[in-house]
């Protein structure tokens, strides 16, 4: 889940969705410093050539259907027509591949900066169905959160700083890319656990160890058998 607090009090939560067992999101801190209304993405080389490569050599259709657009390695937009992709793979793949604003971009309408060296963010995301699902871990890494508009309001002021819910849909309804910068960076914190205490009815909750964590921290606590 995603987590809003101030003065100590949580304000807002919503549910989220984090990286496949083989693509952990990482445990860490950062401070939010922008936000990107109608973000565009650039996709990361590794699921360029080893998720969206194969479906473009089956079907060179795929780009524009999901509004990408190609550059070259001089950042020059190229014609995906006049490219051989059969000939490309992991390790010759000398192209970047744009996937611009819109309802289909994987990143949804808005994502939420907060620099770090693991290259992971908050954002939207077109697939809100997995929200609906128990166990929740389906990204590349990143976090796909539920409700961002609501998250963006609170995070930029609220209406007391001019920004309410329906400021905020305005600027998405728009279709454009917008950078904004907080006025005060918000601290992040990513963590894991698998423990979680109801603070309504105090009830202790235990959730599956879908990365494994726990076995690392026993073996490190107790030794190598526990």
């Amino acid at each position: 889940r995603v987590y809003l607090f101030r003065d100590h009090e949580e304000v807002w939560s919503t549910r989220a969705v984090v990286g496949q067992t083989y693509r952990k999101t990482p445990v860490f801190r950062s401070e939010m410093r922008y936000l990107v209304f109608n973000p565009d993405w650039t996709v990361p080389y590794s699921i360029a050539t080893k998720d969206i490569l194969p479906r473009v050599q089956r079907d060179t259709g795929y780009l524009a259907a999901g509004n990408y657009i190609v550059k070259d390695r001089n950042g020059d937009i190229v014609d995906p027509s006049n490219i051989e992709w059969a000939s490309l793979g992991k390790g010759n793949f000398p192209y970047t591949l744009v996937q611009q604003p819109g309802t289909n971009n994987a990143l949804g309408e808005i994502k939420f900066m907060f620099p770090n060296d693991h290259a992971i963010y908050l954002h939207d995301t077109p697939a809100h169905g997995l929200f609906k699902k128990e166990q929740r871990a389906f990204s590349h890494g990143c976090i796909r959160m539920g409700r961002p508009a609501e998250m963006a309001a609170w995070v930029l002021g609220g209406e007391e700083k001019g920004w309410s819910l329906a400021r905020v849909n305005e600027i998405i309804a728009g279709h454009k890319r917008q950078v904004v910068v907080l006025d005060q960076p918000v601290p992040v914190y990513i963590l894991y656990r698998t423990a979680f205490v109801n603070p309504e009815n105090h009830t202790l909750y235990f959730y599956e160890d879908i990365y494994g964590r726990d076995k690392l921290l026993a073996k490190a606590l107790f030794g190598p058998g526990n």
